[in-house]
């Protein structure tokens, strides 16, 4: 299926049943996550995405940063209707994997989350300059506050105007 298909397959109609079926079918270990690889195969494989477009959504949807899709996750984004506008508004996928790229930079362990030592590298490459500051820093942008700034939160904090409506 191309991305032009799943586009007018899957929107804010589509039966549940129909979402469950492909969230389970790529559920390979049935433990009610889609990690990176089970994600990007479905993305791929069912949906058509290129890598780079399946790794944007990878970011996207995995809203706690906890390297996992649920599929709570899964289905508040397919029935927001955001029809792959993300991919297909080019000035806003740039900019988005250009936010990516500046992530994943700092996210040296890859566990989608920037945590204190992470930050500090950061706060340090974009001219904080005192303990005090960075800690006000890091307890601003870690929303949740679960010690760690996840991709939604450095979003947020990027404050991109093309990239604020990335809510689903």
């Amino acid at each position: 299926m191309s991305v032009l298909q799943a586009t007018t397959l899957f929107d804010k109609d589509t039966p549940k049943i129909a979402l469950k079926s492909l969230f389970l079918k790529y559920d390979v270990d049935g433990n009610g996550y889609l990690d990176k690889l089970e994600l990007y195969k479905l993305l791929r494989d069912d949906l058509g995405l290129s890598s780079d477009q399946a790794e944007t959504y990878y970011h996207l949807l995995d809203k706690d940063a906890d390297s996992n899709v649920s599929y709570a996750e899964f289905e508040k984004w397919f029935l927001s209707g955001e029809r792959f506008q993300t991919i297909n508004d080019k000035c806003r996928y740039h900019y988005l994997r250009k936010a990516i790229e500046m992530f994943k930079k700092y996210d040296v362990d890859n566990n989608l989350a920037i945590d204190k030592q992470e930050f500090h590298q950061l706060f340090s490459e974009v001219g904080g300059a005192s303990k005090k500051q960075e800690k006000k820093a890091m307890k601003e942008l870690d929303i949740d506050h679960n010690g760690r700034v996840s991709f939604q939160e450095f979003l947020n904090w990027l404050n991109w105007t093309t990239l604020k409506d990335l809510q689903f």
